[in-house]
């Protein structure tokens, strides 16, 4: 057996143990509710602001929807260490053979396909309960752009959650995070509002790209129009995951230096 497909092994197991923790521990009805209700809600609220102060309402229904994928995304992998520290399996997993970052990357899996599953379904809250028009959607732009969100998304959250490994928790990064793609990657308004110095930080974020090749999409824009924040999002994707296994074995060699493998 190869090195990759010993990796490809179990980074699957650990995707499918994810899996059966979670829906252990909570109903699917109930799980795909505390999926949903924070981007109802969201949307709801920021586009009733946006009705409040003449704004145009569908500009920020379609950016939080795309946002959703940043909430559940980064909150739940993110706080993938926090757990496995409070349920004592940290130490475990680090002394596996079978290696923290595949093992955790596994386990990111299936939040980051819940991430993908949360702006589908907001996309299609979006049309039906807030009217934003799909007629001249194109179908191919939103699906390639949503995975690819996913995955640069995914990303960044496997670089937050890497911290958690030598941290007590990483949640207050998360949260930072969360808001840091709210506020400056043109979800509520244009980044082009945003002071110069700011715009080139919004710039360096992959929802920034997600949000205006979505809105691109939905008025009918074909992969081909919108090929530059297309690549752009594969290449910050890339980055992050990089960056992410990198930060893992900083942190997982500070850990045990420190003796903070068990630290919650």
């Amino acid at each position: 057996m190869t090195f990759f497909s010993e990796r490809a092994g179990v980074i699957k197991a650990s995707c499918i143990l994810s899996i059966r923790d979670t829906f252990t521990t909570i109903r699917p009805s109930l799980w795909f509710l505390q999926l949903i209700v924070p981007t109802i809600f969201a949307m709801f609220f920021f586009s009733m602001i946006a009705y409040a102060a003449g704004a145009d309402q569908e500009f920020v229904i379609i950016g939080n929807a795309v946002q959703s994928i940043g909430m559940t995304t980064i909150y739940a992998v993110s706080g993938i260490p926090g757990v496995q520290k409070h349920i004592g399996t940290m130490t475990p997993l680090v002394i596996s053979p079978s290696g923290l970052f595949s093992i955790f990357f596994g386990m990111s899996l299936f939040s980051i396909a819940a991430g993908f599953l949360s702006i589908a379904f907001s996309l299609t809250f979006a049309a039906f309960v807030f009217g934003v028009s799909m007629a001249s959607i194109n179908l191919l732009s939103v699906v390639i752009i949503i995975l690819l969100t996913a995955f640069s998304v995914g990303g960044i959250s496997m670089m937050i959650g890497s911290i958690g490994i030598y941290m007590r928790t990483s949640a207050i990064i998360a949260n930072i995070a969360t808001y840091i793609g709210l506020v400056l990657c043109g979800v509520n308004f244009p980044v082009s509002d945003l002071p110069a110095w700011v715009q080139k930080i919004a710039y360096c974020h992959p929802l920034t790209y997600a949000v205006e090749a979505t809105r691109g999409a939905i008025s009918g824009s074909s992969v081909t129009d919108l090929a530059e924040p297309i690549i752009i999002m594969i290449f910050l994707g890339i980055l992050f995951i990089i960056l992410a296994y990198l930060m893992f074995l900083f942190f997982e060699k500070l850990s045990r230096k420190k003796g903070r493998m068990d630290v919650f």
